[in-house]
């Protein structure tokens, strides 16, 4: 679902100190941008020792696998995915990145990346779906199918 981003265009603030002088954005981008290099490349070491937020890991080992176990299965029967960075939102140690995802045999996603500032470096810190319409119906397959409500009705005449 992730991989390779575009990462165009930059000039946000310097928030947050650290990364040399570069601009907060240009870092959140850049780290974003690395994690879909690292999906595409199945490099999920990458992932999870530089890439993700201490919080994100104590969370995914959380279920009794390592880090790398976990997002391989979450991530390793990805092919041929992309990654475009649509926005980025920063607000003090904290942004969001919009982003648009494809994979071969899947369909397009827009979601939402929550980046956090931790120990001077922007990491991931979860993967928000706010507009993600297969999320919706996965958890309301059952609203359009016909339901003995209409026999409730008949009875009241």
């Amino acid at each position: 679902m992730l991989a390779l981003a575009s990462v165009a265009g930059c000039g946000a603030d310097e928030e947050g100190g650290g990364g040399g002088g570069v601009p907060a954005e240009q870092q959140v981008r850049e780290v974003v941008a690395r994690f879909g290099v690292a999906t595409r490349g199945k490099d999920y070491q990458q992932i999870c020792d530089r890439l993700l937020s201490k919080d994100l890991v104590d969370k995914i080992e959380g279920i009794g696998l390592p880090c790398e176990s976990a997002v391989q299965r979450g991530l390793g029967g990805v092919r041929n995915p992309t990654l475009e960075i649509n926005e980025v939102s920063i607000s003090g140690s904290r942004a969001l990145v919009s982003i648009h995802t494809t994979a071969a045999g899947e369909a397009a996603s827009d979601d939402a990346l929550q980046v956090v500032r931790e120990d001077g470096e922007w990491k991931i810190a979860s993967l928000a779906a706010p507009n993600d319409e297969r999320t919706k119906t996965e958890t309301t397959p059952t609203t359009t199918a016909p339901r003995p409500a209409t026999k409730t009705s008949d009875s009241g005449k």
